[in-house]
């Protein structure tokens, strides 16, 4: 049980530095501007913990959560199990999944999205444009780089119910042909007095925003709607000239 993926409690610690509330009102800012009809059916992909689900719940949406992870699942539902209203879990491989209902919005947060390979992501875009409704929107949180790839490095410690996790985070390309980068997670657990380390490391391919609109352009029934910088969408990536200022960029696609 040392990977972070098998201690749901200790990972939405850790990430719990997003202000969800802010985030839930950009998705409704882009149903009413984007969506072809008023949204009601919600699918987040690589769901994890579930952080948006209360917030989904509350505003009335039935909300699906697909990841890979028994953990992770069987930590969501128990959390929806003490919430009013409509959610679902599906374990499934998110670059290769068919599920029979239809959605009228997708998402992935947090730069979710673990395509190994051009292979993967043309996988998991298939797969996601099958889950969606005509005129469905998906949105991808952090999953483009709007920058050259330089090996990065950061650490930040929260704390929460007494306990304390301190997140390493480390990407280090490996190989430049491949645009294949290798991301590390540690988590240190600082609680009752006991430390404990939790590590996952995860090969991803890199995917820079022109070659993205090539992706998606060869996917005729995905159009692409737009990117914004730091989830604020009065600030369109085409706005913002110094790409060290680019954090949290999402982007935005429609389904034909």
């Amino acid at each position: 049980m040392n990977g972070i993926y098998e201690n749901p409690k200790y990972y939405e610690i850790a990430f719990s530095f997003r202000d969800i509330p802010a985030e839930v009102d950009t998705f409704e800012r882009l149903f009413r501007a984007y969506a072809a009809y008023p949204v009601k059916s919600i699918l987040e992909i690589g769901c994890g913990n579930t952080p948006h689900l209360g917030e989904l719940l509350r505003r009335g949406y039935a909300y699906t959560g697909l990841d890979i992870s028994q953990a992770m699942l069987a930590y969501s539902a128990q959390k929806a199990a003490a919430m009013p209203g409509s959610a679902t879990f599906v374990r499934a491989d998110m670059l290769d999944f068919k599920i029979p209902q239809k959605f009228d919005f997708a998402f992935i947060a947090l730069g979710s999205l673990c395509a190994r390979n051009t292979a993967d992501l043309f996988s998991h875009l298939h797969s996601v444009r099958r889950a969606l409704n005509t005129g469905g929107l998906y949105l991808l949180d952090w999953c483009i780089h709007f920058a050259p790839f330089s090996d990065q490095e950061d650490t930040w410690m929260i704390e929460q119910e007494g306990i304390q996790v301190t997140t390493h985070y480390a990407e280090r390309l490996i190989d430049a042909v491949e645009q294949r980068v290798e991301e590390t997670i540690v988590l240190e657990v600082l609680e009752d007095g006991l430390t404990r380390t939790f590590t996952e490391t995860r090969l991803i391919r890199v995917i820079f925003p022109q070659e993205f609109l090539q992706i998606i352009a060869h996917i005729p029934e995905f159009e692409f709607v737009g990117w914004w910088n730091n989830w604020d969408v009065d600030k369109p990536l085409g706005e913002v000239k110094d790409p060290h200022k680019i954090s949290r960029p999402i982007a935005l696609l429609r389904r034909r």
